[in-house]
């Protein structure tokens, strides 16, 4: 069976590295858990660590600076491919983050390039690719550790604590780099050109992917949002009232919303936030005019604390409204999109009214 098994991914090896690297990417969605569990930090401190530590020793090998002791000379021979495994671990990791706190039509070229990443570092091992290729991994799974570490820690995300992960980051590469200078003192272009302009030139993309608001808003994500004819409090439930038709299953609520005279929509959201974690987002009502195109109607406050396990959970209403198409708009006090909803609003005018059907959240 083993040898059939052998023989089977000889002849399928594509088909089967793509289907372990789904696998493995839907393990890790429902393993992972939550972004502000310690373990969580701690693990990826730990693989940070190790990953810095055996490219430096790499580093200085290739200049001969270090040569493994005899007794470990056969472990040594593995380094590359634990490297390897760690950072694919940590990739792995960081593209599940910004997956799920993304809006994919504001994040779709940045998760874009996290996936091609991911997807090169999985299904072609770069082992031969070089210590400069592993720094710079190494580099982008350093500042996307802190870019999400600091907001936890801090318990609010926003321009400057965006740079204090940045300098933070730094720092890191810093120490690494001057303990590296020190044992490379008659190299120093070796410690610059696989180190820090690997690191400066990752940092500077961050940079601009943040200002022009390509990044998602980690460490917070939109768990849910619909669109509904009345949304209630009842002590600690949400009671959440529809008249979507059952076969139109792939809506969320009434995104066909049927108005009558006196119908307010609601648009209820879920919102995952780390524990101690307060800020304030905006839920943006927008109507697209035929000739100018998608207006803004509404910029609505919505303040969050963060904590509980199936997210913070509100709701927002528009009670003045036309009959079109319109689209609701959750962003966070940075500006930058967690998540939205289109819904086209119809006149209702039928005798009789739907009959509702409520939900519990």
């Amino acid at each position: 069976m083993f040898e059939r098994a052998k023989t089977f991914y000889r002849d399928h090896e594509p088909a089967c590295t793509a289907g372990f690297f789904v696998s493995g990417f839907l393990f890790d969605t429902m393993a992972v858990g939550r972004i502000d569990r310690l373990h969580n930090i701690i693990h990826q401190a730990v693989y940070l660590s190790l990953c810095g530590w055996f490219t430096s020793l790499e580093l200085r090998e290739a200049y001969g600076d270090f040569t493994p002791p005899e007794r470990l000379k056969t472990a040594w021979r593995y380094h590359a491919g634990a490297t390897h495994f760690m950072l694919g671990t940590l990739l792995n990791i960081y593209t599940l983050f910004y997956f799920k706190s993304a809006s994919w039509g504001a994040s779709f070229l940045f998760l874009g390039i996290l996936a091609a990443l991911l997807a090169v570092n999985e299904l072609k091992p770069f082992e031969s690719s070089g210590t400069m290729m592993r720094m710079t991994l190494f580099s982008l799974c350093l500042v996307s550790y802190f870019t999400y570490l600091i907001p936890v820690l801090v318990g609010a995300i926003g321009p400057l604590i965006f740079l204090g992960s940045l300098v933070s980051a730094l720092a890191v590469v810093a120490l690494l780099a001057w303990r590296l200078k020190k044992r490379l003192h008659e190299r120093p272009q070796a410690v610059w050109s696989n180190l820090l302009i690997p690191f400066i030139t990752i940092e500077l993309v961050f940079a601009s992917l943040y200002f022009m608001k390509l990044i998602p808003p980690v460490p917070l994500s939109l768990s849910e949002i619909g669109i509904y004819h009345e949304v209630r409090r009842e002590g600690d439930e949400f009671l959440l009232t529809e008249d979507r038709p059952r076969w139109k299953f792939w809506q969320k609520g009434d995104q066909s919303f049927l108005a009558r005279p006196g119908d307010v929509i609601y648009c209820y959201v879920s919102i995952f936030s780390p524990t101690r974690f307060k800020d304030r987002l905006q839920v943006r009502w927008l109507y697209r005019d035929s000739d100018l195109g998608w207006q803004m109607a509404d910029a609505i406050p919505l303040q969050i604390a963060g904590g509980r396990d199936g997210g913070w959970r509100g709701f927002t209403t528009k009670s003045r409204y036309k009959p079109g198409d319109w689209r609701v708009q959750v962003e966070t006090s940075d500006g930058r999109e967690l998540g939205r909803i289109g819904l086209d609003v119809t006149a209702d005018d039928s005798a009789q009214a739907p009959a509702g059907r409520t939900q519990r959240r």
